[in-house]
């Protein structure tokens, strides 16, 4: 018996177009937004979404905040559009079609004839592309009465029964569509096209009304609104408050900063401009070629080149009380406008990409990155703003199939980084001017603790009342007690701030943890293969052992220089030879330094100073780390230099340099400020805790010009325990 072939061919069911429509499409304001970008398509100037049917009420319980303690339920109306006999129509006066095109393109699904070079639309780019947007309507009703017609053309009726694709046991093919040819126009004057929707799947109540405005105002972009397309919605009675053309609102126009500008096709930023509102005035921010990089790993941007534009809010009591006034309306008003349109939009071709932007869609994670530094760090409702991309500028950020989103990679990963360096600009300049321009936090040898002495007050009080044996013995008592809760909290504060330098140990351990034992277990293996062999030579086996045993002794040099970063409390600072620390510490950062060819030189000297050794790892392992961050960004000569120097008897000088970019201009006073950082996610501790640590030794830390390299520079003055 011979072997048969043959071929098989799909053969969808009926239930295939409402899987589309009901599942790819995720709610019914999507669902509407679908349909008019469909309008757009068209090149509709205007497109109509009339709501009718009876409005009703029902009863919703509320609860309200009265204190802390105490809530009240009220009872509350919310009105709706009962679904039953209700329906919604969406009109627009584009170009419609004619009985090919529904024959041809309507009637197939995920067709490409907008992809077609011939039906290209010549006034704006398209917005759908997958052929499958006009099966939106399946989500929303289940009858659909299609009426279109051309300029000079017949009118063509189509009637859609979405329930005749319910039939699981059906195949698509059996299912028929009536239409109807008319040669005399009865609906439309000139052109375009009428969705009539009825039998409605589900109520319209007010929430969701609103949501659909809010939906439709960000489906063109809100900030720069496009002049030749118009949205009008209609509601019936006792609803009609919510109808009229959508607009922005004035809130809009009154951001507190914003930015705005280009990135180029390889990630580099073109004519951006910054505005703050207190200063009243435009800054256009110029940077060189080792500025605004993305990183981990270093590279170029994929993602093509766009236009940006980022509006700000401070979001505090104050500010939104100043706003409301400045636009006549209420703080309520003014924070519904923002929480309804916060977000970063995404805008293909002028029409808007979902889910980006929407109401709790935080898809740059700027919530989760402003819990390291909630100080500096913008949240996702302070923001409204978007992107222009293209589809011929950005072929690599690609749709979804759902129509819901950009398909994630490289491109869109770039994307994310390029926006967190554009924001990062302007949180730098809000944090400067919200924490006082000109204020100077320079670090001296007063330590922080050092502000919560009482010997001023009880010199004071033996002065002026020497006689009063009570308040005397009372002030040096709440001293002396001040004094002990200090102690006990500097030992606490000791302990977390070794743990500061956790990420950059753990990655040292995991690093060169592995290439020990990848080590340990290569010589292992030579060693078990000589044993095997009944005349191996003793004395080659001895060798491998010896290998061996010097591993091990790296191995556990690693833990050595590790171990002063424990959190266990400590016993007093001993007496160290500070050059060593400081090798340590480089040490432990080797693999960066090796991976970016970063040398480093320490002054060959051997300063005996009495220091925690933690504490002085702490000191030396933020500064390399800043060093290697902003070295990557340089393709000269990495190096960092630590120049040692015992000025006076009681006195050693350090100066810690590198030849990187340098520290950026203009915040120079702000680097040593508590959160404060020009990375784009960084903390800004590092800085703030080297500050702190060393005028715990009566010292000084500054910034200074550097002399002998290109980038930044730091002095540090040590004078106690030296």
């Amino acid at each position: 018996m011979s072997n048969e072939k043959g071929d098989f061919v799909f053969k969808p069911k009926a239930r295939i177009i409402k899987t589309i429509g009901e599942e790819l499409i995720s709610n019914d304001n999507v669902a509407i937004v679908e349909l008019v970008k469909n309008s757009y398509d068209a090149e509709s100037q205007i497109v109509e979404i009339i709501f009718d049917g009876i409005v009703k009420q029902i009863e919703v319980d509320e609860k309200k905040n009265e204190s802390k303690k105490k809530k009240k339920e009220e009872k509350l109306e919310k009105k709706y559009i009962a679904k039953n006999n209700a329906s919604i129509t969406i009109y627009d006066e584009g170009k419609g079609m004619n009985f090919e095109i529904i024959r041809d393109v309507w009637m197939e699904p995920a067709t490409n004839f907008k992809k077609q070079e011939k039906n290209q639309n010549t006034k704006r780019k398209f917005t759908g592309e997958k052929g499958i947007g006009r099966f939106a309507s399946a989500k929303l009703a289940s009858k659909l009465i299609l009426v279109t017609k051309q300029k000079e053309g017949e009118e063509i009726v189509v009637e859609f029964n979405w329930d005749d694709f319910s039939n699981e046991d059906n195949y698509l093919e059996n299912i028929k569509v009536s239409w109807e040819r008319r040669p005399t126009a009865i609906e439309i004057k000139n052109s375009g096209t009428i969705l009539k929707l009825t039998n409605l799947k589900s109520d319209w109540d007010e929430d969701k009304i609103g949501e659909l405005r809010v939906a439709l105002s960000r489906l063109l972009n809100p900030i720069v609104p496009t002049e030749d397309f118009l949205i009008d919605i209609k509601f019936p009675k006792g609803l009609e408050n919510l109808s009229g053309i959508i607009e922005r609102p004035e809130t809009l126009n009154r951001p507190d900063y914003y930015i705005k500008g280009s990135i180029t096709e390889k990630g580099r930023p073109d004519n951006f401009v910054f505005f703050s509102k207190s200063k009243k005035q435009e800054e256009k921010l110029i940077f060189s070629d080792n500025e605004f990089l993305l990183k981990d790993p270093k590279r170029e941007s994929i993602a093509g080149k766009f236009d940006f534009e980022f509006k700000i809010w401070n979001r505090d009591s104050e500010n939104i009380k100043n706003l409301s006034q400045e636009i006549n309306s209420t703080t309520k008003n003014v924070r519904k406008d923002l929480d309804d349109l916060a977000g970063i939009s995404i805008y293909r071709d002028n029409f808007r990409v979902l889910p980006y932007g929407n109401n709790n869609n935080d898809w740059i994670r700027l919530d989760f990155r402003r819990v390291n530094n909630p100080t500096k760090m913008l949240s996702n409702n302070q923001i409204i703003g978007y992107i222009s991309i293209s589809t011929e500028s950005n072929p690599k950020l690609k749709d979804q199939s759902n129509r819901e989103g950009i398909i994630e990679g490289q491109a869109f990963e770039d994307i994310k980084g390029l926006i967190k360096l554009i924001l990062n600009e302007v949180e730098q300049r809000r944090y400067t001017e919200r924490h006082g321009e000109n204020e100077k936090f320079l670090i001296t040898k007063e330590s922080l603790f050092e502000r919560f002495s009482l010997d001023s007050i009880s010199a004071l009080v033996r002065k002026d009342i020497p006689d009063n044996k009570v308040i005397i013995d009372a002030v040096e008592k709440k001293d002396l007690e001040i004094k002990e809760g200090i102690v006990k909290v500097q030992e606490i504060i000791s302990r977390y701030r070794r743990l500061t330098t956790l990420g950059t140990l753990i990655d040292v351990i995991i690093h060169d943890g592995r290439n020990y034992l990848g080590k340990i277990d290569t010589k292992m293996h030579i060693i078990s293969d000589i044993v095997e062999n009944s005349d191996f030579n003793k004395s080659e086996l001895l060798e491998y052992i010896g290998q061996v045993q010097n591993i091990r002794k790296d191995f556990a040099q690693l833990f050595k220089r590790i171990g002063p970063f424990s959190g266990k409390k400590r016993g007093r600072p001993k007496t160290i030879i500070l050059e060593d620390i400081i090798k340590n510490q480089f040490m432990l950062c080797h693999a960066d330094l090796e991976r970016l060819n970063i040398l480093y030189e320490i002054s060959d000297t051997s300063s005996s100073v009495t220091m925690d050794e933690a504490e002085v790892g702490i000191i030396f392992m933020n500064l390399i780390q800043n060093s290697i961050y902003w070295l990557e960004n340089v393709n000269t000569e990495r190096k960092i230099m630590v120049q040692i120097d015992s000025v006076e008897t009681n006195e050693l000088s350090i100066i810690f340099s590198d030849s990187g970019p340098g520290i950026k201009n203009g915040t120079e006073n702000d680097i040593f400020k508590p959160y404060f950082s020009t990375r784009p996610d960084g903390i800004g501790l590092g800085l703030s805790i080297v500050g702190e640590l060393v005028s715990e030794y009566d010292g000084e830390f500054m910034l200074i010009n550097n002399e002998v390299l290109d980038g930044a520079a730091f002095k540090i003055i040590l004078r106690s325990r030296i």
